[in-house]
């Protein structure tokens, strides 16, 4: 029972997918060849627990397929908020200390996206609404904050080849979340909700295929395994609807990228 309690507590409090986003950024610095930089690191596992632990703070209702994360946020609301708090502050000082001008100022439309992406102030200003606009924020905040921005830190090159990678790989394992999600997405549109349960699940096995090929290409073969590997695990997201098999399973694909990269 205690080691229930503590796994939920990790996946629930959005530590678990803060550590996917340190899996990414841990990925895009051993795809680049580039020395891992603990400051950096620090940056994206705070910034991804304050951008996903606030979407928690808006009340939500209870659905069957999300009944005990719900539960367990409407329990730990306090706790959420204190999460918020220390994630944003320490998130916020290392931007400061580590980032420069430009890229502080790059940073904020993103910051925004986060920010009014379901926004727990406003029922009325959430940019998750705009049809297909939701998994297009997700990819695009996970490309900046794990895969560009570790490398723009460096200098004003970057490795594409990463940034496509992750990019489509987020993409894809999204699709699950919204198929699972389409009685609370009811009121705007997702890929699931435009084209049906079956073809959004094989949008995302086919987008994973393509970056199986494309890491074959890339003669990148441990990565094309763990394509493989992805496509095996997605394969039970038609039916499943468990909790811990989205939030636990899927989400720890991206935890163990960086093995894959090596």
């Amino acid at each position: 029972m205690q080691l229930k309690r503590i796994i939920e507590f990790i996946v629930f409090s959005n530590l678990w997918i803060s550590l996917g986003a340190v899996g990414v950024a841990l990925a895009t610095f051993f795809y680049t060849k580039t020395t891992v930089n603990l400051e950096i690191i620090m940056l994206v596992f705070f910034s991804t627990l304050f951008g996903y632990s606030l979407q928690n703070i808006s009340k939500r209702e209870v659905y069957n397929h999300r009944s005990k994360q719900t539960i367990w946020i409407q329990s730990n609301n306090k706790l959420i908020k204190g999460i918020v708090l220390i994630s944003f502050l320490i998130s916020g000082f290392l931007s400061f200390y580590i980032m420069n001008l430009y890229l502080m100022i790059f940073s904020v439309p993103f910051l925004g996206l986060v920010f009014f992406y379901g926004n727990a102030f406003s029922s009325k200003l959430q940019i998750r609404n705009i049809p297909f606009f939701k998994i297009l924020i997700i990819s695009i905040c996970w490309c900046w904050t794990c895969c560009a921005l570790p490398q723009l830190l460096y200098s004003w090159f970057f490795n594409w080849d990463i940034i496509f990678i992750v990019l489509i790989y987020v993409f894809a394992i999204t699709i699950p979340f919204d198929v699972r999600d389409m009685i609370i997405d009811k009121k705007i549109h997702t890929i699931p909700q435009f084209t049906g349960t079956k073809i959004a699940f094989l949008i995302s096995q086919l987008s994973i295929l393509s970056l199986f090929f494309y890491s074959f290409y890339l003669s990148n073969y441990l990565l094309s395994f763990f394509m493989i590997i992805t496509i095996i695990v997605l394969i039970p997201s038609i039916k499943t609807k468990s909790e811990f098999y989205y939030l636990f399973l899927l989400d720890g694909l991206l935890v163990v990228f960086p093995i894959f990269i090596l």
